[in-house]
């Protein structure tokens, strides 16, 4: 089994989970697509920081796969200042922070989806920002580097700290952070 199909096997139910959690925010609406943003930053922006500090030793292009700015940017231009960041403790080994990256570059596809529900007249930065060549490019180089069981496990247990942060962005309210 490759490591891309074992961390998707290993990760569909928190997949699921935070898909089920942020279907609920009307994208097509200006309110509803702020408050998805809010809270997408809610927790993209924790994990990408806590990527910055080791990211760049294992994936050569991670500077240019950051969206910290880009959700900034959409935010500010409706209205959003001020950002409440969900919590996140970090990784604790490379293979983690790998299943961390597998998390937001899945995402970044996704995000090519659900960009199709969001009115033309909204800011979309953020989930524009996908490419299927980035996504493979990033699969060979988790193919390259998982190697070993344990560190499938590690991986698989940075995915799902990286979901349940998501999905705990999704269904709190933003003030409450």
């Amino acid at each position: 089994m490759s490591v891309r199909a074992a961390l998707r096997s290993a990760t569909e139910q928190n997949h699921e989970r935070v898909d089920a959690a942020f279907s609920q925010y009307d994208l097509s609406s200006r309110e509803g697509y702020r408050r998805f943003l809010l809270r997408q930053a809610a927790a993209h922006l924790p994990v990408e920081r806590a990527l910055d500090d080791a990211a760049g030793d294992v994936i050569e292009d991670w500077a240019i796969r950051r969206r910290a700015d880009a959700i900034r940017a959409d935010l500010a231009d409706l209205g959003c200042q001020d950002i409440a960041e969900a919590p996140f403790d970090g990784f604790t080994s490379q293979a983690g922070l790998l299943g961390g990256v597998y998390v937001l570059e899945g995402s970044r596809l996704g995000g090519q989806i659900l960009r199709k529900q969001v009115s033309e007249a909204l800011p979309t930065r953020f989930l524009a920002q996908g490419s299927s060549l980035a996504w493979r490019a990033f699969i060979a180089v988790l193919e390259a580097k998982l190697t070993s069981k344990e560190e499938i496990a590690e991986a698989i247990a940075g995915a799902r700290a990286v979901f349940a942060c998501f999905e705990a962005a999704a269904r709190r309210d933003v003030e409450s952070y």
